[in-house]
């Protein structure tokens, strides 16, 4: 008996390819015109830090 999990080996650590998912996280992003910095416009606190003019960028964990 065949077993489809037998035809395509898969080593240790390897994905398959999701580039239609990046795709479409890539469309909740935009770069800010005044820092340059990208802005997850699904995080509030992230559009609401970047609407005042002379704003610093937002500090990275």
């Amino acid at each position: 008996m065949f077993d489809a999990t037998m035809s395509q080996p898969r080593f240790l650590g390897q994905r398959p390819a999701r580039t239609a998912p990046l795709r479409n996280e890539l469309a909740h992003f935009e770069l800010c015109p005044m820092c340059g910095q990208a802005v997850d416009r699904r995080d509030i606190h992230a559009v609401m830090h970047h609407l005042p003019v002379g704003h610093q960028p937002m500090p990275r964990h």
